[in-house]
């Protein structure tokens, strides 16, 4: 050590000497304070506390406020306490105190701010690439525009936080603590999040491409238009969340918390949503074509326009769920519950729906061609209006169903159970239908023969075959009561 340096009586006298206006003299002063913790173990920790008093200080006056980019001298500070890996070595296990800290577009490339305070600092637009910031303080802190990419904030307190257009590529934050933080339009691809805080945070148009959100916290984040494709999503807690228009196309959402979330007209086509919790969820409009969702929770929600073109929905609980107009062509939905959800004119076009539960369930108006009922529970549902041509109604339970003016033509009916369903003005492909019952081993045949007959009529032009009741006899005359005649063809 320079041996014409008393310490620590030397200490006091050269940090004032970075308040001279001569330049030369700031620098010598920061290079004598840092010679003394260079040399003496003893007086590094006062050095350092110092050099981190002084940056507070001038960076916090108005007037340097103004400035784009740190001056040269508060530079050459932060590039001997946390920045030059050669130098900066002598502080390592000291955390630096620059709360509140003025440091626009500081170069910190690779800065040890490991436990570092910086709360409220300003750090926007800094180099912050590969930097140490394990269990940092940077609540409040303003990063807008900050290059944070591999950066390494693991545990670090990032409450209420404006990471607003930051590059985190590639960064971990795992268990990190960013509750209420700006993230709007931050670049989070590749990024470790597993079980960080995220709640209340907004994520508005983030690119999250490939990120690791699994066990993360978003309740009631705002993810509204983000890029989330291929995420890990696993067992995260979106609980009200707002995906609204988010890209979630090939995204794991596995056993993750959706429920009463808002995921209207959201991309999800080919995600993973396993045992998936979307009860009360808004998914209107919402594409979910060849998703995965088997065993999802998907109780009271609204998936009205929703499309989900060859999904996997078995054993999936879609009980009171909206689904009016949805596109349900070609879904595989074994042993789904749909019981008392609304299927009004859906699309279940090819749909397979083997021993599904449909217990009062609302499918008038739907096309059901082609669909597989086979072993399914329809007591109580209402299918008027249905298009049912070709489905596979084999041993189904339509008991109690209203299936009037539907559409029977080349439906599969052995073993159905029709005891009693209304299948009045519906239409079907030959005139022995009825007598036709007996040979199919369906129930409640002796009701229908004695409540219905076959008339011939007419369906888009063509020949037709259709179910009315049979003209009633009055009790007091013995003549036909005109009030139950139906003309064939109206």
């Amino acid at each position: 050590m320079d041996r014409s340096l008393r310490v620590p009586q030397d200490i006091k006298y050269i940090v004032e000497e970075l308040d001279n206006i001569n330049e030369s003299v700031n620098l010598e002063a920061i290079n004598k304070l840092h010679r003394i913790a260079k040399h003496s173990e003893e007086f590094r920790q006062a050095v350092f506390d110092n050099l981190c008093s002084f940056v507070r200080k001038v960076t916090l006056e108005e007037e340097y406020r103004m400035r784009e980019r740190p001056s040269f001298k508060i530079q050459n500070i932060l590039n001997l306490i946390v920045a030059d890996e050669t130098e900066r070595v002598i502080y390592k296990d000291i955390p630096a105190d620059l709360h509140e800290s003025y440091l626009q577009r500081a170069i910190l490339k690779g800065a040890d701010l490991r436990g570092a305070d910086l709360k409220a600092v300003n750090l926007s637009k800094s180099n912050l690439k590969g930097a140490s910031l394990r269990g940092a303080d940077l609540s409040q802190a303003d990063l807008r525009g900050a290059d944070l990419r591999g950066a390494d904030l693991r545990g670090a307190y990032i409450k209420g936080a404006d990471l607003s257009s930051a590059n985190l590529s590639k960064a971990t934050l795992g268990k990190a603590n960013l509750k209420g933080s700006n993230l709007s339009k931050a670049n989070l691809s590749e990024t470790d999040l597993n079980g960080t805080n995220l709640n209340g945070a907004n994520l508005c148009e983030a690119y999250l491409g490939e990120a690791n959100l699994s066990n993360a916290n978003l309740n009631r984040a705002d993810l509204s238009r983000a890029d989330l494709r291929a995420v890990n999503l696993s067992k995260a807690n979106l609980n009200g969340a707002n995906l609204a228009g988010a890209n979630l196309r090939g995204t794991n959402l596995s056993e993750a918390d959706l429920s009463k979330s808002n995921l209207s007209s959201a991309n999800l086509r080919g995600a993973l949503l396993i045992r998936t919790n979307l009860s009360e969820a808004n998914l209107s409009k919402a594409e979910l074509s060849k998703a995965s969702l088997s065993k999802a929770d998907l109780k009271g929600a609204d998936l009205s326009g929703a499309t989900f073109r060859m999904a996997i929905m078995s054993e999936a609980d879609l009980s009171g769920a909206d689904l009016n107009e949805a596109d349900l062509t070609e879904v595989y939905m074994n042993e789904a519950n749909l019981s008392e959800a609304n299927l009004s004119n859906s699309c279940l076009t090819g749909a397979k729906m083997g021993w599904a539960l449909l217990i009062r369930t609302n499918l008038s108006g739907a096309n059901l061609s082609k669909v597989n009922l086979g072993g399914a529970i329809l007591s109580g549902t209402n299918l008027t209006g249905a298009n049912l041509t070709g489905a596979n109604l084999s041993e189904a339970n339509l008991s109690k169903s209203d299936l009037s003016k539907s559409d029977l033509s080349n439906a599969d009916m052995r073993g159905t159970n029709l005891s009693p369903a209304n299948l009045s003005e519906a239409f079907i492909d030959r005139p022995d239908w009825i007598s036709k019952l007996q040979d199919w081993k369906c129930t409640g045949i002796e009701d229908i023969e004695r409540k219905y007959e076959v008339i011939e009529s007419k369906k888009d032009g063509q020949t037709a075959y259709r179910i009315r009741e049979k003209v009633k006899l009055s009790k007091t005359t013995g003549k036909k009561n005109t009030r139950a005649v139906k003309k064939p063809g109206k």
